[in-house]
């Protein structure tokens, strides 16, 4: 009997030193990392960018021993909040944002498409707009709305608010092509190899305007992240095994070749449209800009100041 109590009593004096155990010691070995977050420019269905972006986000998870999730915007004034609050780990979108995030939040610079984005400014044959000055006063500009590079590109050219083109916003190249074919547009964007496609010998159109070669598309990854983490981000997209899982997004934006180191110096000032443009928005107060878009991308208004 006296054995009996004293079992007792032991077990009830584990109980407590149990309770007293700092939580820490126990469970905080088994609780889940934070993943990181991969995002892309929103040109496309949540599916598709699961489809093209998913095979990308499961590599580096393999590679890194870490979660990396792929993050679907719901349109595009998320996804420019997201930049300015650098919400994701890795980005990967056009050269005007990766210009940006490498002025602004110093990020490291990962792989890029290998061909050069090329844009032309062009109108119809005959049309009686000869040079940029003609174009300046009256003319329809058909394009894709901001922040599109050729669209911001096309904005440079015409540094005085009073004697700009009127922007008709329009959703692809042979639609805009077709526009101004048509005389629906006085002048169109578009890149040199699509315009070369729809009419190499320039039969239909006039070209009055040609940019430099710009850099392509490309991965940046947020200084949130160590550096260690940074460097093994790029190396492993770099690899054989980062190409294969890049595979779609390769077949998609680089006709299938292989994406290559970039330079931080090729993209130099090739923010410059795009900072105007969200100077503005600054300018105005994000709340009103917030108000605007937030019904139709569905993201929430929230009073709070511009980043």
């Amino acid at each position: 009997m006296q054995y009996k109590r004293s079992q007792k009593a032991l077990c009830a004096l584990i109980s407590v030193a149990g309770m007293l155990v700092p939580w820490s010691s126990t469970q905080a070995a088994v609780a889940p990392a934070k993943p990181y977050v991969l995002v892309a420019a929103p040109r496309e269905t949540a599916a598709r960018g699961e489809r093209d972006y998913g095979p990308v986000a499961a590599f580096l998870t393999k590679v890194l021993h870490h979660p990396v999730v792929y993050q679907h915007p719901n349109g595009w004034l998320t996804y420019e909040l997201w930049i300015w609050k650098d919400h994701a780990d890795i980005y990967f979108d056009g050269p005007q944002f990766v210009a940006w995030r490498l002025h602004y939040l110093h990020q490291t610079l990962g792989p890029r498409v290998p061909q050069t984005q090329d844009w032309r400014l062009y109108t119809w044959k005959g049309s009686s707009v000869k040079t940029l000055r003609g174009a300046a006063t009256g003319a329809t500009l058909c394009a894709p709305p901001v922040p599109n590079f050729g669209t911001l590109w096309v904005t440079g050219l015409f540094p005085n608010p009073s004697r700009q083109p009127y922007i008709r916003n329009m959703h692809g190249w042979k639609k805009i092509f077709k526009a101004v074919t048509d005389h629906e547009c006085t002048l169109g964007i578009g890149p040199r190899l699509t315009l070369h496609y729809l009419d190499a010998a320039h039969k239909k159109i006039t070209i009055l305007r040609r940019s430099r070669h710009y850099p392509n598309q490309g991965f940046t990854v947020s200084r949130k992240l160590p550096e260690s983490v940074r460097h093994a981000i790029v190396r492993a997209l770099l690899s054989p095994a980062g190409e294969k899982a890049m595979m779609r997004l390769r077949k998609r934006f680089s006709h299938g070749r292989r994406l290559v180191a970039g330079q931080v110096s090729q993209y130099r000032n090739v923010d410059v449209g795009l900072s105007a443009q969200w100077g503005t928005i600054y300018a105005s107060g994000i709340d009103r800009y917030l108000k605007q878009d937030a019904k139709r991308e569905g993201f929430p208004v929230t009073q709070q100041a511009a980043p």
